[in-house]
């Protein structure tokens, strides 16, 4: 792994706050103060230079190499990867320390404009009154869902497999998959779940929330055991509403700090 990949790694769980700290810092040339005087000047100084330089970041990294390989393989509508992205900053000259926290600031700022929905769901036909109820009850609870199920007349004509990719790749905060047996037998949700999966890697670690339906076994590739999950019977259709809108409206907190930023730029930069 590259300084520059470390420090995205490093950035990528940090907190709005603490991400315009992090930035400002290396912004501001004291990337390796470990512990500023003023965060709260840092992250004025990082705010400001994004507001106004937003714009031409974006501009600039469309005239790099990297972003015409990326964009040649890339899916329908999606964002950029974050190392891919700082990576094409450093290839337009910015130092390791400004190009990471740079792109997962302007990734986030992305994917944010982008989303349609609060969460997108996707199950089998055999689950579907149970995943109705769930969609009714979180809609009651003001939140924005996608149900394939309902979009018969909207994607009439169209490309479902890739229109369901936009949804679950770019326009969704959260996808929940209801996976069953059957689930995992039909090839379009199986295209759904591995589509969502490839985009959670630029996303957040806990963008998919994966809802398990009977005795179903999940194979370690398409799931990893050590992500957790919820099983359908434990829960009622608005019992997981309400889970799925504390979720929502009440982020999990990151434990990761920006004065940590300078210590890792000053270890990575000490251990090439």
């Amino acid at each position: 792994m590259t300084q520059l990949e470390a420090l995205v790694r490093f950035c990528e769980p940090l907190s709005a706050d603490d991400l315009l700290a992090a930035l400002g810092s290396a912004l501001d040339g004291s990337e390796l103060n470990v512990s500023p005087v003023d965060p709260e000047r840092l992250r004025r100084f990082a705010r400001h230079w994004l507001h106004t330089k937003a714009g031409n970041l974006r501009e600039r990294v469309r005239r790099t190499e990297t972003y015409r390989l990326w964009v040649a393989t890339a899916g329908p509508e999606q964002v950029m990867e974050a190392d891919v992205l700082a990576g094409a900053l450093a290839e337009d000259g910015f130092r390791d320390e400004i190009a990471a926290p740079t792109a997962v600031a302007l990734q986030r700022t992305e994917i944010a404009e982008a989303e349609d929905y609060d969460v997108a769901v996707s199950c089998a036909e055999q689950e579907s009154d149970y995943v109705q109820s769930v969609v009714s009850a979180a809609r009651e609870r003001d939140l924005r869902v996608f149900y394939e199920k309902e979009m018969t007349y909207e994607w009439w004509g169209r490309n479902f497999i890739l229109e369901g990719r936009r949804i679950y790749g770019r326009r969704a905060r959260y996808f929940v998959p209801f996976i069953s047996a059957g689930y995992l037998r039909e090839a379009r949700h199986r295209d759904a779940f591995e589509y969502a999966v490839s985009a959670a890697v630029s996303r957040r670690d806990d963008y998919i929330l994966p809802v398990l339906v009977g005795d179903v076994r999940v194979r370690p590739e398409l799931l990893d055991p050590a992500i957790g999950y919820l099983r359908a019977e434990d829960h009622t259709p608005a019992d997981l509403a309400a889970k799925l809108a504390q979720r929502v409206t009440s982020p999990t907190a990151r434990d990761a700090r920006a004065r940590d930023f300078g210590t890792v730029a000053h270890d990575l930069a000490a251990n090439p």
